[in-house]
């Protein structure tokens, strides 16, 4: 997104007003210490709807009531502002201005207080205008993650004087672990490659998944009761086509025997001396005989296994007692002499060395020994499964038989077939209208849509194409770091190691050729740490600038005190613990960083089309610089010099 500060605007109600106006590209502010350097960042931050404020209580906040910036977003300006009194910070002022309104001609008048609403209401305005229109990056409902925000953003935008070259940390406010953990997860979109169509999309699929679980779980508790209506039904319709005299298939799934049982076929002249009901009641009675016959047989090896575990604990005690016993009997003696001559005996060290093995071989056997008799408890809880599955399969059986002696044979005489069929009609006809008052679901459709939709929103998710993409964007900042990195002052033993980005971590760490690899932190120089911090920050400007209109980034970064690893103090200011020489040298090394900062913006510029702002606060000034380029280039970027008296307020 095309944008960048225009100017900085402090007011009071006294109509005093102080003002810092800003180009695009480079913009330098130099100064000795205390003119208000360091707040300029706090004073941005704060306008861009911070929760809190920090700029330095002093000065500035006695002089002030209204903090304001002129923003240009997509040639639109916008002026935000907001209040410096202790009752009223939350309170802010978001909108457009015409050309005529600037730094120099606005006056406290501007500032009606009917124009000023709640600072959460102004960051929602911005972020529209920005078109950070992601308002829900939730993965589903019970997810905590909080929505891209403005303030997500300014980890990207802002390298405060304590950040500039830590080796702790790269990212400002990185110390809050939930903001951390969101600014990573948020790339994407900051970046441009998705939107809120996605994290929608991602948020349904995780519902459909969810769906899906619960299906799944409904599913095998369905089955059993389909199999358990299976297991009741299915002797009911046999037993009619048995006194019938008709052959019935036995394999057929629920819904089909559900429709054999509605549509029973009706009595022939052959049924009246069909004799199926009794070779019915004979196939279930031998069927019953060959389970007692599996019941038997795993009940005989129960009695084995019970008999087996008892033996191995009856030889684990035994061993045991031996090795107690060995264990005794060891010492832990080298050398044995006779009591009577002093010499050596070799027999009772060759004893002692047998003793030790036999105890090293008793712990062996124990420990296996030991293993198998756990084992022995799980195929015990096998079989002792699959005999209560044998008796109650027999009992279920037994039901059946006992239902076709009491109501088929036993009053054969009594009843005719008609009677019999009868009754065996209306137990049917019972228990079907028992299944349609829905004991169970048709759940195989339900399983069938939600896995169409988790397939329909994994081919929406697929044509974002993200993991790819972030692929790209990766390759593009360690490639852009790394020419940046030939520029900047690394020690020597460093330049042969690539600058490496991790976008899943937020981690910079140099890496070999051959794996090795060297963390920012344990990195021994404020050279190379305020280097990597400056390689990584102007390509992530590189990379958001190239994404023009995708990306809702603001395309402006602000450095403070990027020379303070050599200069802590002012480079005017007499300095007595180093040499001319060492001085020399780190005016050197500035002018580079300097150049590699002048360069890259420019060269963003002729590469994108688009040139970002970069607000640099520093110390040195444009003496500094050791070559005339950079002379001319700092002179001409910096806005303000801050020296003899001059300052902020």
């Amino acid at each position: 997104m095309q944008s960048r500060i225009e100017a900085i605007i402090i007011l009071n109600d006294d109509e005093e007003k102080r003002f810092v106006d800003f180009h695009e590209g480079t913009n330098i502010i130099t100064g000795e210490s205390k003119t208000g350097k360091s707040a300029i960042v706090e004073i941005i931050d704060y306008c861009l709807c911070s929760s809190r404020s920090t700029i330095p209580k002093g000065k500035i906040t006695d002089f002030a009531t209204i903090f304001s910036l002129i923003l240009i977003i997509n040639e639109q300006r916008y002026i935000i502002a907001r209040k410096n009194t202790y009752l009223e910070k939350k309170k802010m002022l978001f909108a457009p201005i015409s050309d005529e309104i600037n730094c120099r001609t606005i006056t406290r008048s501007f500032f009606e207080d009917e124009k000023f609403i709640d600072y959460k209401l102004v960051q929602k305005q911005l972020e529209q205008v920005l078109n950070l229109r992601v308002t829900n990056v939730k993965e589903n409902a019970e997810d905590t993650k909080e929505a891209a925000s403005l303030r997500h953003m300014t980890s990207y935008l802002f390298q405060h004087q304590n950040l500039m070259a830590s080796k702790f940390a790269l990212f400002y406010r990185f110390d809050d672990y939930q903001k951390k953990k969101d600014v990573i997860q948020q790339f994407p979109i900051f970046a441009g490659i998705v939107g809120q169509e996605y994290y929608s999309v991602l948020m349904q699929l995780n519902s459909y998944k969810k769906e899906l679980k619960r299906i799944q779980n409904n599913l095998i508790s369905d089955q059993k009761v389909k199999t358990g209506i299976i297991n009741d039904l299915l002797p009911k319709v046999k037993n009619y086509y048995a006194l019938i005299g008709i052959d019935f298939k036995e394999k057929q799934p629920l819904e089909k025997l559900i429709e054999t049982a509605r549509n029973l076929p009706k009595l022939s002249d052959n049924s009246y001396t069909s004799d199926q009901i009794i070779v019915r009641y004979e196939a279930i009675k031998s069927a019953i005989e060959e389970l007692r016959e599996q019941e038997q047989l795993l009940k005989s090896r129960l009695i084995k296994l019970d008999s087996a575990a008892d033996n191995s604990n009856d030889y684990i005690n035994s061993l045991e007692k031996l090795k107690e016993k060995s264990e005794l009997s060891a010492k832990n003696e080298t050398d044995y002499a006779c009591p009577l001559c002093g010499s050596e005996c070799t027999d009772l060290h060759q004893i002692s060395k047998d003793i030790e093995k036999a105890s090293l071989w008793l712990t062996d056997e124990i420990r296996l020994i030991t293993n198998s008799t756990d084992h022995f408890s799980e195929e015990r809880r096998k079989i002792t499964e699959q005999m209560d599955q044998v008796v109650k399969e027999i009992r279920r059986l037994w039901g059946q038989m006992r239902n076709i002696e009491r109501n088929y044979l036993s009053q054969s005489n009594k009843y005719d077939l008609e009677k019999k069929l009868d009754y065996c009609r209306l137990e049917i006809q019972i228990y079907l209208e028992t299944i349609d008052k829905g004991l169970f679901n048709n759940l195989d459709k339900e399983l069938e849509d939600i896995q169409s939709k988790i397939e329909e929103c994994n081919t929406k998710l697929n044509q974002f194409n993200l993991e790819a993409e972030k692929k790209v964007a990766l390759k593009k900042i360690n490639q852009n770091m790394n020419k940046l990195k030939k520029n900047l002052d690394f020690e020597d033993e460093f330049k042969k190691y690539d600058l490496v980005f991790n976008l899943e971590e937020f981690e910079l760490a140099l890496e070999g050729k051959f794996g090795e690899r060297v963390t920012l932190s344990e990195m021994g120089s404020g050279a190379n740490w305020v280097s990597c911090h400056i390689a990584l920050f102007l390509s992530l400007l590189r990379y958001f600038t190239s994404q023009k209109e995708r990306s809702p980034m603001p395309l402006f970064m602000f450095f403070d005190q990027p020379s303070q690893v050599y200069f802590p103090q002012d480079v005017e200011e007499p300095d007595t613990k180093r040499t001319q020489e060492e001085i020399e040298n780190d005016k050197l090394a500035v002018t580079k960083m300097y150049k590699v900062m002048f360069d890259e913006i420019e060269q963003i510029f002729l590469d994108t089309g688009v040139k970002p702002q970069l607000i640099v606060v520093d110390h040195v000034g444009f003496t500094s610089m050791q070559t005339e380029k950079e002379r001319k280039s700092f002179e001409q970027f910096t806005r303000r010099n801050w020296r003899s008296g001059e300052a902020l307020i």
